[in-house]
């Protein structure tokens, strides 16, 4: 599942407002269900991260624990809605991650 949506995931950490919100809309429930997973592996405290990574999630620690319980159409709600550097700060610290564990499973 995360890996089918990966190159979608990296697209959204790197295009403007305007084209993430086209993206988001139009986008399958199946990438909301990934958004909430990354959710939760950067809510829980026993994941490492590195200093850089901390660094880009610092500000939105709190967001990320109010949303990682939500239902998925609550994300996809609030992912809609947001505005600011949510969605490329935590893509951005969640691919690496997730890219080592794909690999394992696979």
């Amino acid at each position: 599942m995360i890996n089918r949506n990966r190159y979608i995931l990296s697209k959204l950490a790197k295009v403007n407002v305007k084209d993430r919100k086209a993206i988001l809309t139009n986008a399958p429930s199946e990438l909301f269900q990934v958004l909430n997973l990354i959710l939760k592996i950067l809510a829980d405290d026993k994941v490492k991260l590195s200093n850089t990574q901390k660094e880009k999630i610092k500000k939105h620690k709190g967001l990320i624990r109010r949303s990682s319980d939500l239902k998925i159409t609550a994300i996809k709600r609030m992912l809609k809605n947001q505005r600011g550097g949510f969605i490329p700060a935590i893509i951005a610290a969640a691919l690496p991650l997730i890219g080592p564990l794909i690999k394992k499973l696979l």
